[in-house]
Parts: structure tokens; C-alpha cells; sequence
């Protein structure tokens, strides 16, 4: 008996050690709410630091060798020119950016709405990859919004979105939030079907939250739930919007809000995230949090 504990001991001792030196599949870049402009600090939100936080981000990044980079919306706080530097830091890294869009990259002038640089590869702003039989899915939020880029009827849908919440007394009915158009929503539906015929694992990118409950949520996240429940092989849905960070866990679903990188005038915030068969370590950087998230 003494033998066979003694060996079954030695087995987990080489299971654990074996589990703490497992090699990722790959690794990629979080970023999220930059918020750059050329403006005075406003509360604890010190606009210009932007530049040289992301520059550090951006090469602390590159020297970890991620596979690529998830900006998470936000990249500019308002005008059009603010684009330029924050574009000009990420393409002189050399690093593949993913950008999904978030309320303050509309904080422009209306003619240039229609072409905003992160709605990027698709003008629509949403769009998809595949990456080591993972699909990353990248959402547009603002799509029906009181800001949307002179869709007129996305402007109305979204009043309209915002009165019949008003009237519920949800929380999250305030203009700097949006929504999912039925259209964005039928082609996750289909996203996430042909995920799961090809046994891909997924990642979906958003700059809004969908969980917990709160004022930064998803004009339609309910909408949005409802579909995700039906599938099983969703790993996270990745946020910004909420700079404080919160997470929620939903039919198995991680849902991780970063932190913003605006929020401070010296420390950093961003994250690297390792990939492994069954778990996800976020690697924080500066106030964002490191937690380790099994799937």
C-alpha cells in the first residue's frame, strides 16, 4: 500500500510539474481604451500619456513575441488627428492589430465618420479570422448608436432602443452605449455555426460587455446572450468600455473587461494572453488584473 501511494504521488507531482510547464499554443496582445488626444487631464483620465504608454505596450509586446495584437476599441478620446500618432506607434511596432471600434472612436467630426481607421477590414466593423483552429470574432457595438456615421436609421433604431429601455428602468440606457443590428447578429449566428461544425474554439471581441449587468452593457446584450447560450465552444468574449475592468461567467463563458489604458497618468495597463489546450493565462501588465481562466 505504501508503495502504491508512493508512486501515485510521484504521478501528480510529475502531472503538476508537467501542467506548470506547458508551452502556450500561442500568444496575443490585449489593448484597450488608449483614449488619446491632445487635451489637459480631465479627472483621472491623462489623455496625453497615451502615447507613451502604448509605445511601451506596444514593445513590451513585440519582445514576448505575441502573434498578434486585440485592440479593444477607444484608441482616440475625440478629433480626427488624435488617429494619426496612436496609428503611427502600432505600425512602426511591426505588430498585426485587430481593432474593433468603441463609442469614442466616432467622437470626430460627422464627415469623417464613414472613415474611421480602425473600422478596419470591413467598413462595416465587423469581421473574423482564423488563428491555429481558434476563430477570433470582432464586433462592431456602435453600429446602432446616437453617434452612428450618418446612418440615419441606425440613429432612429437606436432612440428607439434607448426610450423602450428608459422606460424598463435599465441601466444601461445612456447614448454612449449601442447595439448589434439584427443583420451583425444573423452573421455571428453564422460565424459561430461554422465554428462549430469545423470543432473551432472562440474568442469574440467587443467593445462593449455583455455580463455582468451594468451601465456599460450592449444596448441589445440580452439579444446577444441568448444566442451565445446555444453553443458551447465559446472560450471569452473580450471587452473594454468599463475602464474599472470587471468579469462574469456565463454558460461557461468567460467575460473579461480590461482595464482602460487611459486611467492614470503613469501606470500602464494592458495585457498579454497565453493560449494553452485548456486554459487561458492573462498575463496583466500595470493595473491590469492576471488571472488564469481554464475552458
Amino acid at each position: 500500500m505504501k508503495l502504491l501511494l508512493a508512486a501515485l504521488f510521484s504521478i501528480l507531482i510529475t502531472l503538476n510539474m508537467s501542467a506548470q510547464n506547458q508551452i502556450p499554443l500561442f500568444s496575443f496582445g490585449v489593448i484597450s481604451d488608449v483614449q488619446y488626444a491632445d487635451y489637459d487631464a480631465a479627472g483621472s483620465r491623462f489623455y496625453r500619456s497615451s502615447t507613451g504608454k502604448l509605445r511601451e505596450a506596444m514593445k513590451d509586446l513585440k519582445s514576448d513575441s505575441v502573434s498578434f495584437v486585440i485592440n479593444l476599441g477607444d484608441l482616440i478620446d475625440r478629433d480626427f488627428k488624435s488617429y494619426k500618432p496612436m496609428l503611427d506607434i502600432i505600425d512602426s511596432s511591426g505588430l498585426k492589430v485587430y481593432h474593433v471600434a468603441g463609442n469614442h472612436d466616432y467622437s470626430v467630426a460627422s464627415r469623417f465618420r464613414k472613415n474611421i481607421p480602425v473600422l478596419t477590414p470591413s467598413k462595416k466593423g465587423y469581421y473574423s479570422l482564423i488563428h491555429k483552429n481558434f476563430r477570433f470574432i470582432f464586433l462592431n457595438g456602435n453600429e446602432i448608436s446616437t453617434y452612428s456615421s450618418g446612418n440615419r436609421s441606425a440613429v432612429i433604431k437606436a432612440s428607439e432602443y434607448l426610450g423602450e429601455l428608459q422606460r424598463k428602468g435599465c441601466i444601461n440606457a445612456v447614448e454612449w452605449n449601442g447595439a448589434m443590428s439584427d443583420v451583425q447578429i444573423a452573421w455571428l449566428k453564422n460565424e459561430l455555426d461554422e465554428a462549430s461544425l469545423r470543432n473551432e474554439k472562440v474568442f469574440i471581441s467587443c467593445h462593449f460587455p455583455l455580463v455582468p449587468e451594468n451601465i456599460h452593457n450592449l444596448l441589445n446584450y440580452n439579444e446577444v446572450l441568448a444566442l451565445l447560450e446555444n453553443y458551447h465552444n465559446i472560450i471569452a468574449w473580450f471587452n473594454g468600455h468599463n475602464h474599472a475592468g470587471n468579469y462574469g461567467f456565463f454558460n461557461m463563458i468567460h467575460f473579461v473587461t480590461f482595464r482602460g489604458m487611459v486611467e492614470s497618468k503613469a501606470d500602464n495597463s494592458f495585457a498579454r494572453v497565453d493560449v494553452y489546450w485548456n486554459k487561458i493565462w492573462i498575463r496583466g501588465t500595470g493595473r491590469e488584473k492576471s488571472q488564469i481562466l481554464a475552458y
